[in-house]
């Protein structure tokens, strides 16, 4: 599992560092406008709440239910993804429209088509997600590990076939998610497990669907967000799409590794303690998992704030070295959206173990209604800092609104599981000076190294970025954090 995550993060970053340069902006600026939609139905028919509704339904029906539960997924899967993807054809020049609100930076008519012919995208996704679900419920974890390893080689392999050129990089995308699924079938093979086709209705789908209800709340929210991230940016300057696309890679790899896996771990450990009745340790086991994410997720926002450039040249730029890299627009662009989104990664990287401590009580009101609001600020944000910072505005505004839902959901949180709210919020605190310390160093030691090219910025961000690490760890052993220390000494 871990191999394969590392490698799918690796190859993801690698396919995203050649769309920015093997691509102009009015290419990739088209190309996250015509993702957005697919996007949005693959959190809720993929990945997302499928993966996490299906699993558990599945897991706990007998031998012939399974069969009998998983073909009629597959086959309603097929009915719902076919109908999508025809209604999006038909209806792309709307749909992008909608997104656009109206002129600007995008290429309208360039959208539409990469809108077409990139939607099969979320058939194969989706049916991708259908053999992840049953092979994970059947605690097979090396195909679905590595399956999305499969989409970025082939995409990568598009790219580098037909440089520079739109509709082939919409078609390899999609045949990637094609690509996915098929690598798991031998996997579902020796499970006896293969696809086929069935009357695409069961009763135990009921409680699949039920439980993606909440996630459809949170995911519609959001996406309503991405139409006005997609509007803003539709008035700023070309290359402001894919520079807040590049930005937000940068947020989502911090919290993958810092808060997301440690969140987890940590829901498992939750997740026991309820089954059991051992409400008493519930709390303490909880702060304990958030003081571990807020010392690493503080570190990796920090540093990302302090080494945006010299991170942004290091990923999006490499190819300079034989003569191609990006444009300084995209680069200025992606470097003014990272900055500051790096002090987004600590209050949402707290928010991933809050959200499911709630959930592990069977309380998802709560959450959901501090998402919805937390979305509306950001929306509002985007719609007032943008146009004045331009794509920076956008970063500042999805920092201000996450601390906004840290304090809000932090403190309902403490009151509900009896937390020691004075206790945490003094380590918060005492993390973020540690990190201000540690950033500082970072930017002396990268500002000492001369970057003249692509290996002098590589230089500054390993200067930087092991310099920070090292006075960190030092300043919270002298503290005596146990956070410090061995990751397993903590959990």
């Amino acid at each position: 599992m871990m191999g394969g995550t590392l490698a799918s993060r690796i190859t993801g970053l690698l396919r995203t560092s050649l769309l920015n340069q093997l691509f102009d902006s009015r290419v990739t600026d088209a190309f996250t406008v015509a993702v957005r939609v697919p996007n949005l139905f693959r959190e809720l028919l993929a990945e997302g709440a499928l993966a996490n509704s299906f699993v558990p339904t599945y897991a706990k029906a007998d031998s012939e239910a399974r069969n009998a539960i998983a073909r009629a997924l597959f086959s309603l899967l097929l009915l719902i993804n076919g109908a999508l993807t025809l209604v999006a054809v038909l209806a792309a020049p709307w749909i992008v429209d909608l997104l656009l609100g109206g002129p600007g930076s995008v290429d309208r008519d360039l959208a539409i088509l990469l809108t077409r012919a990139v939607f099969p995208f979320l058939l194969a996704v989706s049916l991708s997600a259908w053999a992840m679900g049953i092979l994970q419920a059947r605690e097979r974890f090396l195909a679905p590990a590595w399956a999305p390893v499969a989409l970025n080689v082939v995409a990568v392999a598009g790219m580098l076939a037909y440089p520079g050129a739109a509709v082939p990089l919409a078609v390899a995308f999609a045949l990637g998610g094609l690509t996915q699924f098929l690598v798991q079938l031998p996997a579902l093979a020796r499970l006896g497990a293969l696809p086929r086709p069935a009357w695409p209705w069961h009763p135990q789908l009921v409680p699949v669907l039920v439980l993606m209800l909440p996630f459809a709340f949170t995911t519609s929210g959001r996406q309503a967000l991405n139409v006005v991230a997609t509007r803003v940016l539709n008035d700023l300057p070309a290359g402001s799409q894919t520079a807040w696309f590049n930005a937000d890679l940068f947020l989502s790899l911090a919290l993958g590794l810092f808060a997301v896996s440690p969140a987890v771990a940590w829901y498992a450990r939750l997740s026991n303690l309820e089954r059991e009745g051992r409400s008493d340790d519930f709390g303490s086991t909880l702060q304990a998992g958030l003081r571990f994410i807020a010392f690493w997720s503080a570190l990796a926002g920090g540093l990302l704030l302090t080494l945006a450039e010299p991170a942004v040249r290091v990923v999006f730029d490499w190819l300079s070295l034989v003569g191609g890299g990006l444009d300084d627009a995209r680069l200025r662009l992606t470097v003014e959206a990272a900055r500051p989104i790096g002090l987004a990664v600590l209050p949402l990287g707290l928010h991933q173990l809050l959200t499911r401590a709630w959930y592990v009580r069977g309380r998802v009101r709560t959450p959901i209604a501090v998402a919805l609001v937390f979305l509306t600020l950001q929306g509002v944000l985007f719609f007032n800092l943008g146009p004045v910072l331009g794509v920076a505005g956008l970063a500042w505004g999805a920092a201000a609104a996450a601390w906004v839902q840290l304090l809000l959901m932090g403190a309902l949180t403490a009151r509900q599981e009896r937390l020691n709210l004075a206790s945490l919020a003094g380590f918060v605190l005492g993390v973020v000076v540690l990190t201000a310390a540690a950033s500082a160093a970072a930017w002396v030691a990268a500002s000492a190294v001369p970057a003249a090219n692509w290996w002098g910025w590589l230089a500054r961000l390993t200067a930087g970025g092991i310099t920070g690490l090292v006075v960190y760890l030092l300043a919270g052993r002298a503290l005596r954090l146990d956070e410090a220390r061995l990751p397993r000494r903590s959990v």
